[in-house]
């Protein structure tokens, strides 16, 4: 009984050791995009602290929260966090309390804008111009305009989108300081923890 109970806790600790060793780490989901969002050929200003979110992007996987899945931090409206490779940009809007779909816009403040009176929705992304993104699942470095308005797309496109900044990469290659996600391992007792409690 006593070499089947140590041959049992060697088997444990080699397997174990083998996975910490060998087993690839499985990096968190963490990306960056670039967007803004025109009313009447005016940006709206999203840096408030209430469009923002200091979430922990390291919160157990079983109990994420919309906005642990894509958020802004740090007062800065340029920058989409993703933390969730099937966050669209539908869920972005939503977690800031805006409505969007393909031919409306519902703001914070229950502005509804629809196609009426010669101003229509609009979408560019990446130099492209599309008929919806609510559904459009967001890509590292996409840059984004969702612009409502009278003018064409041709001028969305040509005047708008080169307002959207494009450093979407940079933070892509830096650790996240609003959470526990980003280019690092994690700490050595949770790799042991998941090498031998998976």
């Amino acid at each position: 009984m006593t070499r089947f109970v140590i041959g049992a806790v060697a088997g444990v600790l080699l397997l174990g050791g083998l996975r910490f060793a060998f087993a690839p780490w499985d990096a968190p989901t963490h990306y960056h995009a670039n967007w803004a969002v025109f009313i009447d050929g005016e940006r709206l200003d999203l840096t408030d602290d209430r469009y923002m979110e200091d979430v922990s992007a390291c919160t157990d996987r079983r109990d994420v929260q919309a906005a642990d899945r894509v958020h802004m931090h740090d007062g800065n409206h340029d920058v989409v966090h993703v933390h969730h490779e099937g966050a669209t940009w539908g869920h972005l809007m939503s977690v800031l309390g805006f409505a969007l779909g393909p031919d409306y816009l519902i703001t914070d403040d229950g502005r509804r804008l629809f196609s009426e009176d010669g101003r229509t929705l609009k979408f560019v992304i990446n130099g492209l111009q599309v008929s919806e993104v609510h559904n459009r699942v967001i890509r590292p470095g996409d840059r984004l305009v969702i612009s409502y308005g009278p003018e064409t797309a041709d001028q969305v496109l040509a005047e708008q989108f080169p307002q959207v900044a494009s450093n979407a990469p940079e933070y892509d290659r830096n650790y996240d300081p609003a959470g526990c996600s980003g280019q690092q391992k994690p700490p050595l007792l949770e790799r042991l923890r998941a090498a031998f409690w998976g």
